[in-house]
């Protein structure tokens, strides 16, 4: 009921934030119909600039497009016309180009609904992708959008790029997937995500990074023996940028950064996570104008890959700072890590380098910031009030100013106290 709530919420929310007018587009004349039985003559014999509308019905996927460039497949409408993968994928795309996906529902692909490859400009654009593995899966270069759609129940995650691809995903509802909500692997890519409700998935709302050995455990700064073994094979050089999205619900963070990526958060709300609401682990990010409410663990955490104090026999060559700018942010009400029963803080700096300025932390179960195993950076002109901890906690760091901030109300309030209120 709490996750309900919360998500009619932030459907009110987005709508709210966005005012943006009803787009209304001309559709492009159909070229010709298309119905299950003869559905891949009709794309194997497409021109640039065709449009190929499939009549209602159920189509057995795969549908395949290969080095094709400039066509529109379209459905009767999300519901009417399905294309089910069953024991196979949806839809295939190999090295094509300006290709557009419209009004159908792909439904129950393996291992992904969509598949796309060494393509370029490959649109999505009001779809229902429903059950299956993976909902759409970008890899290796490609290129393209999603947009106006839902992606939901898959068994892994809601949309995937991979090895160099970018991908713009905007308006959509991700939720109820079984992975990532939205997740960029591998070598440099970006993923811009813009306006989305990504919700009640199992795992984070958002990954950027190399995929993980294992999955590191809440609390503890320790890190899995698979790590240590071979610390840059986890270290990657994708990018996110996260604009006006409601990152909420997740059964893990909210938002996860793996060591050597970047971040770029405005004006997102991340709330009610079960574990921390931004965790940044050996990466680069700014987040401004970002709430980060009710979440688990921490509202955010910056960490050092990995934390320089409890393994002082890595080489610095191999350890990565994190480092972060939070500006105008809102980091409230952050509860007790519920595998322990402890933590439940606003900002943690872990090895980080981190600047916290003009922010409102407050009502957070644990100490508002924290700045420990040798960070550094500025705490200026924040509003630190009504934490259940220290308002500002700094232990074994190296320069830290703090100044301009207005304290009151918190466990203690004289500024570098380390006061846990938590077992």
């Amino acid at each position: 009921m709490r996750r309900l709530l919360i998500l009619a919420l932030a459907v009110a929310g987005v709508s709210a934030m966005s005012g943006d007018a009803p787009r209304v587009t001309a559709a492009a004349e159909c070229a010709r119909s298309a119905s299950p039985g003869d559905i891949q003559a009709a794309i194997d014999t497409a021109s640039r600039g065709d449009v190929i509308c499939m009549a209602e019905g159920v189509y057995r996927g795969p549908l395949r497009f290969e080095s094709k460039g400039g066509v529109t497949l379209r459905g009767a409408g999300a519901g009417r016309t399905i294309v089910a993968g069953g024991a196979a994928d949806g839809l295939l795309v190999f090295n094509s180009s300006d290709l557009l996906f419209e009004d159908f529902t792909l439904f129950f692909g393996y291992p992904s609904n969509a598949y796309i490859w060494r393509s370029t400009n490959v649109r999505f654009a009001r779809m229902d992708i429903g059950g299956g593995a993976i909902g759409i899966h970008y890899d290796v270069n490609s290129t393209g959008t999603v947009s106006d759609s839902f992606v939901y129940a898959m068994s892994a995650d809601g949309i995937l790029t991979r090895r160099g691809a970018n991908v713009t995903v905007e308006r959509n509802w991700v939720f109820l997937n079984g992975g990532v909500g939205v997740s960029t692997v591998g070598e440099t890519a970006t993923t811009t995500v813009v306006r989305n409700i990504i919700s009640d998935n199992a795992g984070p709302g958002v990954f950027a990074g190399q995929t993980p050995c294992a999955l590191l455990p809440p609390g503890f700064v320790e890190v899995p023996e698979c790590y240590l073994r071979d610390l840059r094979a986890f270290v990657g050089a994708a990018n996110v940028i996260l604009d006006t999205n409601v990152i909420q619900a997740s059964g893990s963070t909210g938002i996860v950064l793996f060591p050597g990526t970047r971040g770029t958060f405005r004006n997102n709300r991340v709330w009610s996570n079960e574990l921390s609401g931004l965790f940044a682990w050996g990466s680069t990010f700014s987040s401004d104008g970002d709430e980060y409410a009710l979440n688990e663990e921490h509202a955010i955490e910056a960490r050092a890959y990995p934390d320089p104090l409890k393994y002082p026999q890595i080489r610095p060559d191999d350890r990565i700072r994190a480092a972060g700018l939070i500006n105008r942010a809102v980091i409230r009400d952050s509860v007790v890590l519920a595998e322990t029963g402890t933590l439940g803080g606003g900002v943690l700096a872990q090895g980080a380098n981190l600047d916290v300025m003009n922010s409102r932390v407050h009502g957070n179960r644990g100490i508002g910031v924290s700045y420990v195993n040798t960070s550094l950076g500025r705490i200026v002109d924040n509003d630190i009030f009504d934490n259940r901890g220290s308002a500002i906690c700094v232990w074994r760091v190296g320069a830290v100013t703090i100044e301009g901030n207005r304290l009151s109300g918190n466990a203690d309030n004289a500024p570098g106290a380390c006061r846990e209120t938590t077992p």
